[in-house]
């Protein structure tokens, strides 16, 4: 019976028109605070849009991630990030992968050195949590950001 009432309130909520899509909209920064071919762990700046009326919990991410085109690791959400109902801001994603692929990091290094912009891009998805509701949105992005915005956190002696 109670997961009948989730159907229906997922069928009542989509079809209404009531919930809409959490948007990722603009990536800005990629920080490293580690960067090996056992692992990544760092963090990634960006803005997120909740237009509904209830709040959104950023429970799990799996993308590819890539630069100038070439996939360098997959990352997952360290943890969980918690989005406002009506909101619109920035947040910075603690993200962390296996088995970085080193040589397409230092293939990009070439012509990062050459350039003022880097391309960054990513594919998979991101799982959000509303209402007791768990869903997986598809995600797919390709920007440009500063040279400055590309930052390996330097480490505390």
């Amino acid at each position: 019976m109670r997961r009948f009432l989730y159907l229906l309130l997922i069928v009542g909520l989509t079809s209404c028109g009531i919930y809409k899509d959490v948007q990722v909209e603009n990536v800005r920064q990629l920080e490293f605070e580690e960067l090996a071919e056992t692992g990544v762990k760092g963090s990634i700046k960006v803005t997120i849009d909740n237009p509904n009326w209830f709040s959104v919990d950023i429970i799990d991410a799996d993308i590819d991630l890539n630069l100038q085109g070439r996939k360098i690791t997959r990352v997952r959400l360290a943890e969980p990030v918690h989005v406002p109902k009506h909101s619109k801001n920035e947040y910075l994603l603690k993200i962390q992968g296996t088995e970085a692929n080193l040589n397409a990091v230092l293939s990009s290094a070439f012509s990062i050195l050459f350039s003022d912009e880097i391309l960054i891009g990513g594919e998979g998805y991101v799982e959000g949590k509303a209402l007791k509701i768990s869903k997986k949105l598809p995600i797919k992005f390709e920007k440009p950001i500063k040279k400055s915005d590309l930052k390996k956190k330097k480490s505390n002696p």
